[in-house]
């Protein structure tokens, strides 16, 4: 099961503590089972982040 599918609204911190939020673009997954995120934030940026670093934004 995918808990972030292509379209997912999410958040997650930056390095200085502000709060990012974005849209998922894709996901994958790494042989150890890590899934990693495609996401572009609001300003345009687009970042590879796991899964785990992420929070889905209600």
């Amino acid at each position: 099961m995918n808990a972030f599918p292509a379209g997912t609204r999410v958040f997650y911190w930056s390095s200085i503590g502000q709060i990012i939020y974005a849209t998922v673009q894709s996901s994958s997954r790494l042989p150890d089972g890590t899934q990693l995120l495609l996401i572009k934030d609001d300003a345009g940026e687009v970042v590879t982040l796991p899964a785990a670093g992420v929070n889905i934004a209600t």
